[in-house]
């Protein structure tokens, strides 16, 4: 998807870049080199100096310049050049303060809890290039960065409230799973953000069995982030007719092993 996109310089908008692939040029290779002219001598002129830019950095796998270049709202078609370094990652707090950050990444399913690991986690991001949340811009990414005064999440962030909403869906992230057939453990059913501060609080007295499904729901939240991520990205690249391959879809049951065995070690 990223070599069809030309969404990379100023003035280049959908409407040009709809233009571009109905003249045959879907991919940066297919731009015409001087004298040649695509859309006008200035705008040509411009948007090769980008996408000299653009296949330098994705030849050095830099999905900071790539994402800096595209409008964020775009930044979706990262995905499929950068899945393998692409991060899920939901947290939970107990109103305030962060208790658990459940993640996704090229490591497998992981969650850090506060009193026991919760420090460890910034170093835990080092390698990640892609971000995919839901709602992480307004919610989880802040509350991160005030907790870790240092940390700085990848400028390729992908919030799915937004991408969805796009694709028409109107509410939450399990209302989306149960629209899309994503799903998760029955005895985690109707549970949500209120029940995460309860099952904390359980904890704090001492149920390990409150913790237990604590950090089950937050990995369930983090790992079916990966499916409604290949899942939104396969449907924006149909529904815009945008000249690239869908990606694999990734089922819950690829991590159940590992989840099973991060639960049973708590």
């Amino acid at each position: 998807m990223i070599r069809s996109t030309f969404r990379l310089a100023p003035g280049i908008g959908p409407w040009l870049e709809s233009k571009l692939w109905t003249k045959g040029v879907r991919t940066w290779d297919e731009f015409p080199a001087p004298p040649a002219v695509a859309l006008s001598a200035r705008t040509d002129a411009r948007l090769r100096d980008a996408l000299a830019l653009a296949r330098d950095a994705l030849a050095r796998g830099d999905a900071e310049t790539l994402a800096a270049m595209l409008p964020r709202a775009e930044r979706w078609r990262l995905y499929a050049a950068f899945a393998a370094d692409a991060a899920f990652l939901d947290i939970e707090t107990d109103g305030e303060a962060v208790t658990a950050v459940g993640i996704l990444d090229r490591h497998g399913p992981r969650v850090f809890l506060a009193g026991r690991d919760l420090d460890d986690f910034p170093d835990a991001t080092a390698e990640w290039k892609l971000l995919v949340t839901f709602n992480g811009l307004s919610f989880d990414v802040p509350i991160l960065r005030s907790a870790f005064p240092g940390w700085r999440p990848p400028r390729a962030h992908v919030d799915l409230r937004h991408l969805w909403a796009r694709l028409g869906h109107k509410g939450g992230l399990k209302l989306l799973e149960k629209e899309t057939g994503v799903g998760r453990a029955a005895s985690l059913d109707g549970l949500d953000g209120r029940d995460a501060i309860r099952l904390w609080r359980l904890h704090l007295r001492g149920d390990a069995a409150a913790l237990r499904t604590l950090v089950e729901y937050n990995l369930h939240d983090a790992v079916n982030l990966r499916t409604l991520m290949d899942l939104g990205y396969n449907r924006m690249i149909e529904r815009l007719r945008l000249p690239a391959s869908p990606v694999p879809v990734c089922e819950r049951g690829d991590h159940r092993y590992d989840m099973t065995k991060l639960l049973l070690a708590l």
